[in-house]
């Protein structure tokens, strides 16, 4: 999502472009953009520069992401794996 698969995640030829989904303007990044100034705007209420709770809530959440998104990743390659078979 971010540059380049390489290594254990592709096995393919040694690069392949991958877009930037956090690129200037495009989705994430704006998402990215909303979340920071959200928690900027919530410690501020907190009187606080950070809060446990929202960095333990944010964190949770980007971890549920990545294993979801490796969830994916996996059974998409499962399923390429799959159709060389059949």
């Amino acid at each position: 999502m971010k540059g380049f698969l390489e290594g254990e995640f592709f096995s393919g030829s040694p690069k392949m472009v991958v877009e930037d989904e956090f690129a200037e303007g495009k989705e994430c990044s704006q998402s990215h953009e909303r979340a920071y100034l959200a928690k900027q705007n919530l410690c501020r209420r907190l009187g606080e520069d950070e809060d446990k709770d929202l960095e333990i809530l944010i964190s949770s959440m980007e971890n549920i992401t990545k294993l979801l998104s490796m969830k994916m990743y996996e059974y998409g390659k499962n399923e390429q794996r799959m159709e060389l078979v059949c």
